[in-house]
């Protein structure tokens, strides 16, 4: 029997294949038991049947030497018999019924084919449809002479009726053992499937940035073995990422001091007027991007944390807006880029205002410093099934697919058209990014047909069972 994979699960699986066998077998073995039995019963029938018609010939024979009423002494003895006494003469036609039906005298009986020998004693059994009927034949000797034959018909109603109800009984109990053993066999293939199921969700879990993983070392050889190895696997993987982050964050921290320090004497140099001012405000810059390098880090350390959590709030995405607009004009104003703010109304979502408030700046500062001089970045909010999206437009210039496929990762930096000379240091959107995962959001970049770049930040807006509390940044 075959299951197609992607429909049925593999407990689903085993469990119908536990059934059909069971099912199969029972109905096998149960058949085999009704076949035995009526066998059984309907020799022992014969054998009563043979000896019932060598007992009626020998009183038959001895009533018509004694000249006694034949056909009372046929009804007399297919009473006890329990059925119907016909004297056939040597011509096979009906001498004497034992009813007493006299219009049947001198016919012809249509009689089995397994009967038709009249010098033979012989039985069987045929089913009628309702009933199961019995025909014994014997031959009928007087005084050492042939006289004909008698046919003993017997109703076995009562005997049916009893295989009937075995028949039915014996199915029953099949049912019942299928039953039994159907469910024996969902117990276990719900046993040898629950430790893959367990190893697939942890598998999904490990997927989804849940490091820490482990599952029970149960089941057969074959399952222990390999929750064995996963257990093994995700720990030595735990252990990597988490020295992974511990080096970040170590280096983000022993980088701090000194390039605080650093930036404090340049500044002091810079204010010196023997100084070469052009050399030491370059020193300067490089510091501060040393600077703003290890906060990246220091903030990507903080979001790759399992055990980060933020404080989800509602609040209105225009407020959002309004204020990243606020503290984004200053740097527009600079480069006299105009900012058009669209809103399709007040959307409400749950979220951590502060992370949120640094997700939205970090996208806008990276339009704005992509919008040449004079240009125009259009910054849009709307619902759509359930989603609020923040759409950031600039205008400047366009993006290629394989530019679009890489945004968003850790220090990437574009090249060609939108790299400049004081580039970032490429963590910027990956900051968006990681933020966005943990409001159960997205980012997504498309390129802009009449050039530049769009950035759609999806954030799931407020549930109903949320208070009705808002937040204002």
């Amino acid at each position: 029997m075959c299951w197609p994979s992607s429909k049925y699960s593999l407990r689903w699986r085993l469990a119908f294949s536990y059934a059909a066998v069971s099912m199969v077998v029972t109905a096998l073995l149960t058949g085999m038991a009704v076949q035995t039995s009526m066998n059984k019963s309907m020799a022992s029938q014969k054998e009563k049947s043979l000896s019932s018609i060598a007992g009626i010939e020998a009183a038959f024979s001895n009533s018509l030497i004694s000249s006694l009423d034949p056909a009372k002494s046929a009804k007399q003895l297919g009473l006890s018999a329990g059925g119907r006494i016909f004297w056939l003469g040597p011509d096979d036609r009906v001498r004497v019924d034992g009813y007493g039906d006299t219009s049947l005298s001198g016919r012809l009986l249509p009689l089995p084919s397994q009967l038709q020998n009249p010098t033979a004693t012989n039985t069987d059994i045929f089913d009628s449809g309702e009933s199961w009927i019995a025909y014994t034949t014997t031959p009928l000797r007087i005084k050492e002479k042939s006289s004909g034959r008698l046919l003993l018909i017997q109703d076995l109603s009562s005997l049916r009726h009893e295989y009937d109800e075995l028949r039915q009984r014996l199915w029953l109990l099949g049912g019942m053992v299928s039953i039994i053993i159907a469910a024996l066999g969902i117990l276990l293939a719900d046993s040898m499937s629950r430790p893959l199921e367990e190893l697939t969700g942890a598998i999904e879990r490990v997927q989804a940035g849940k490091l820490k993983q482990s599952v029970p070392v149960t089941g057969s050889l074959e399952t222990v073995a390999l929750a064995e190895a996963f257990n093994k696997m995700a720990a030595r993987v735990a252990s990597l990422d988490e020295q992974r982050r511990a080096f970040i964050a170590d280096a983000a921290h022993e980088l701090r001091t000194p390039l605080a320090s650093l930036q404090v004497l340049a500044e002091g140099i810079n204010q010196n007027a023997g100084a070469n001012p052009k050399e030491l405000n370059a020193f300067v810059r490089q510091t501060d991007r040393l600077s703003r390098l290890v906060n990246s880090l220091l903030l990507l350390a903080r979001l790759d944390n399992p055990e980060f959590h933020i404080t989800k709030v509602p609040l209105l995405v225009t407020n959002l807006i309004e204020e990243a607009i606020w503290v984004i004009k200053p740097l527009a104003a600079e480069r006299q880029i105009k900012l058009n703010i669209e809103s399709s109304g007040e959307i409400l979502i749950v979220g951590d205002p502060d992370w949120l408030h640094r997700a939205l700046i970090n996208v806008l500062s990276n339009a704005v410093y992509y919008t040449p001089v004079g240009g125009l970045i259009h910054l849009k909010a709307e619902l759509k099934h359930s989603l609020a999206y923040i759409i950031i437009k600039d205008s400047g210039p366009g993006v290629s697919p394989e530019v679009l496929a890489q945004l968003g990762t850790r220090f990437y930096r574009p090249t060609a058209a939108r790299e400049r000379s004081s580039g970032g240091t490429g963590l910027g959107l990956s900051i968006v990014k990681e933020i966005l995962n943990i409001h159960k959001g997205q980012l997504e970049f498309l390129s802009s047909p009449d050039g530049g770049l769009i950035v759609r930040m999806i954030i799931p807006v407020i549930s109903s069972e949320v208070s009705n509390s808002v937040t204002t940044l």
